[in-house]
């Protein structure tokens, strides 16, 4: 409830205007894409991952990345194999296509130079009514890395 009648506390153009400060802090860029078929996706030489040729390009421009878990690796056991995961939000911009779940994000720039090429996969969306850009949570495989 406004203290003042006919008032919101929030600006009716409140995310318009702060949109363009989060588009700002997109300093790498990245490729999503969605897995189209039934084909599974290969591990070249060096061990990255190519998705299928039945793959769709989702998204292609800027994003924010940051090491979402605060503690490291997280290692479990699946299917009787050790599995060593991290995680990484994902920034994107807030009017960008619909991302699901199990979509790869691929870092194509970024000032670190270890995050240009590593191939993600999105676990998570972030949802809110007040939005200034689409939140991703996604997993690095460390396993597939450990064992090359």
């Amino acid at each position: 409830m406004s203290p003042f009648s006919g008032h919101t506390p929030i600006h009716a153009r409140w995310s318009e205007h702060h949109r363009p400060v989060a588009t700002g802090t997109h300093t790498a860029t990245c490729t999503i894409t969605r897995d189209t078929g039934i084909a599974t996706g290969t591990l070249d030489g060096d061990n990255v991952y190519h998705p299928p040729a039945g793959a769709t390009t989702v998204y292609t421009g800027g994003c924010r990345v940051i090491v979402h878990s605060v503690t490291g690796a997280h290692h479990l056991v699946v299917g009787e194999q050790q599995v060593a995961t991290t995680d990484y939000e994902i920034a994107i911009d807030w009017d960008a296509p619909e991302v699901l779940e199990h979509d790869i994000v691929t870092i194509t720039d970024a000032e670190d130079p270890g995050l240009v090429g590593k191939q993600l996969q999105v676990n998570d969306i972030r949802y809110a009514s007040e939005t200034f850009e689409r939140v991703l949570i996604c997993t690095d495989d460390l396993t597939r890395r450990e064992g090359a």
